[in-house]
């Protein structure tokens, strides 16, 4: 068997895996042992990143976010070659943290994820940056990247630029910081 048969071989066999477990009730105790199977099995396949990403977001349903966290990490570690995966991994792994309390990690991850030069959505992921500084209390790092969106919005980051002259205003208007 050659190696595109294989990997075509191993593809459908994942597909067909995460749609049974995707025909079980969801949330149930079942389909979460079905895509966790599917996760650690096909992990490199796009169904197990898509189980990978179903299984994350039930465990932040559920509260658990140490698990949920790990399992988002695991899809942006495989996401490599796909980068708006990786992107969307590292939004859900800042959404954790966020969810724990803890929005200066979230602020940095949201930033490891402007960083990337792949993201398209750059100046979403420095607004939500700007935005869990803002919850962490650090006013200055807030303020400089919400500056930064500013300056570096194109014009189809009207939204973007909008969106930060908007948080800008309310900042200096709740004396946050200096005019």
């Amino acid at each position: 068997m050659g190696a595109s048969t294989y990997w075509q071989h191993r593809s459908e066999g994942a597909a067909e895996e995460l749609f049974a477990a995707q025909r079980m009730p969801r949330g149930s105790d079942a389909r979460v042992s079905k895509l966790e199977e599917v996760a650690s099995d096909y992990s490199r396949t796009p169904a197990g990143r898509a189980a990978m990403m179903e299984l994350g977001g039930i465990y932040f349903e559920r509260k658990d976010y140490d698990k949920a966290q790990e399992t988002f990490g695991m899809l942006a570690g495989r996401s490599r070659n796909h980068p708006m995966l990786k992107i969307a991994a590292l939004h859900r792994i800042a959404e954790t943290q966020l969810a724990k309390g803890d929005p200066k990690s979230a602020a940095e991850t949201y930033l490891k994820a402007a960083a990337d030069p792949s993201n398209l959505i750059g100046p979403e992921s420095r607004l939500r940056a700007a935005a869990a500084f803002e919850a962490a209390d650090d006013a200055d790092r807030a303020a400089a990247l919400y500056k930064q969106v500013i300056e570096d919005a194109k014009e189809t980051d009207r939204a973007a630029r909008e969106k930060a002259e908007e948080r800008l205003i309310w900042m200096t208007a709740e004396n946050r910081i200096a005019k």
